[in-house]
């Protein structure tokens, strides 16, 4: 694969951890007026970016090993979020939350299951002839 194919495929991820840095370095970011609506921000976020972590990898990964792409698309996006959460500590007004991270972690884990689903779903019928 030629490196700017690598370079695109990883892009995605890049500017979802630029947006989302900037967001996290704002001392006040406005929530929707509902319960636990900070924690569905978090994971419906970390599962975009777990989707585009998911991106990383080439297809034969997804098709030999694919808890090994759900896995790694988890754990670098739980990572990030551990990084975002600390890195709030020193935002003015912001904190950290182990339960920030939780949700964050609980949303790449579905970000993951998407590519997973949607790779399934377009190599199985996406290589049909109608």
């Amino acid at each position: 694969m030629p490196p700017v194919c690598a370079v695109l495929r990883r892009l995605p991820a890049c500017i979802v951890i630029g947006v989302s840095w900037y967001i996290s370095s704002q001392h006040t970011v406005p929530m929707p007026d509902m319960p636990y609506s900070d924690k569905i921000v978090h994971a419906v976020c970390f599962a975009g970016l777990s989707f585009c972590f998911a991106l990383w990898l080439r297809a034969d990964t997804w098709i030999k090993r694919p808890l090994r792409g759900v896995c790694f698309a988890v754990l670098c996006t739980s990572a990030y979020g551990v990084i975002d959460e600390l890195h709030q500590m020193f935002v003015p007004g912001r904190d950290a939350s182990v339960f920030d991270w939780a949700a964050d972690t609980a949303g790449a884990f579905c970000g993951a299951l998407a590519f997973l689903l949607l790779f399934r779903l377009i190599t199985r019928y996406g290589s049909r002839k109608y």
